[in-house]
């Protein structure tokens, strides 16, 4: 094995390369999906059946478990008690707001010297310290931040413009070709702050890790996923996960040029404001 030449080469088979795009939605597979989700969705007992299946053990010894839970613990809970996926928007977010929620989910937490084997720790557990994910952000209706598609760089702390959009009808030509209707259900584009993308560079692991690296980037995007939630917890936004894209055009839309590079998940992201009754 040629180690000098490990960051540069293909660190991902071909067989994890085909697991890619097979399950990438496209415009071909994306109505046989949907149908298929709308007819489980549809079925409130087939639904309960997946969602209630768990192992069966047969009679075993039980151990009840009787957690003593100090002040952090219960604020733990308590903000994971808050989080929740919200579809329904009526507000818009500020430039603000998203800066809180990726600055308290997803941050430097530990840096180290220039000439250490890595250079700095993030926020979640991540194989290898490698952190394969990283966060883009397409601007829509985001108070204080023009339309166009964003990085995220925890390192410095701040958003880099990728694309700008000089027109609305332009940007929304864009997001519907990653974003059809057909695949958006009910979702309402005109009251979505924005999208945060969850853009992986999997040679990143791949090189170290092989084709086991692609678990392990499955994993960071998890671990940041539960942190944007509960980042929007505490900080007034909601937020819900959104898997049904298109992964090429959203890909396309990204800038993602090579076969590493993909797409692996989406969140909307608004505010769902409580509107208090007006008394006569």
């Amino acid at each position: 094995m040629d180690t000098y030449n490990l960051c540069f080469e293909q660190g991902l088979s071909s067989y994890a390369l085909d697991f890619l795009e097979s399950s990438s939605l496209t415009p071909y597979n994306a109505i046989d999906t949907s149908r298929r989700i709308m007819a489980l969705m549809g079925s409130p007992y087939y639904s309960s059946q997946v969602v209630n299946s768990t192992m069966e053990l047969g009679v075993t010894e039980k151990v009840p478990l009787a957690a003593e839970f100090n002040n952090e613990t219960r604020q733990l809970r308590e903000i994971q008690c808050k989080r929740h996926s919200t579809r329904q928007f009526n507000a818009f977010i500020s430039i603000r707001e998203l800066s809180s929620c990726l600055l308290s989910s997803y941050f430097i937490t530990e840096r180290f010297e220039t000439h250490s084997h890595h250079l700095a720790r993030r926020s979640i557990a991540s194989g290898g310290a490698l952190y394969p994910i990283d966060l883009y952000y397409i601007s829509l209706h985001t108070k204080g931040l023009n339309q166009g598609v964003y990085a995220y760089n925890p390192h410095k702390e701040h958003l880099e413009v990728i694309r700008k959009f000089g027109s609305r009808p332009t940007l929304s030509s864009e997001v519907e070709k990653a974003l059809p209707d057909d695949m958006r259900g009910n979702w309402d584009m005109k009251t979505v702050s924005g999208i945060i993308v969850f853009g992986a560079a999997l040679n990143r692991v791949a090189c170290k890790y092989g084709d086991r690296g692609l678990r392990f980037a499955l994993m960071d995007v998890g671990a940041i996923c539960q942190n944007l939630h509960l980042a929007a917890a505490t900080t007034g936004i909601s937020c819900c996960a959104i898997g049904g894209y298109l992964d090429h055009q959203t890909n396309r839309l990204m800038g993602f040029t090579e076969p590493d590079e993909t797409t692996l998940l989406t969140m909307f992201v608004g505010k769902n404001v409580k509107r208090r009754k007006r008394t006569q």
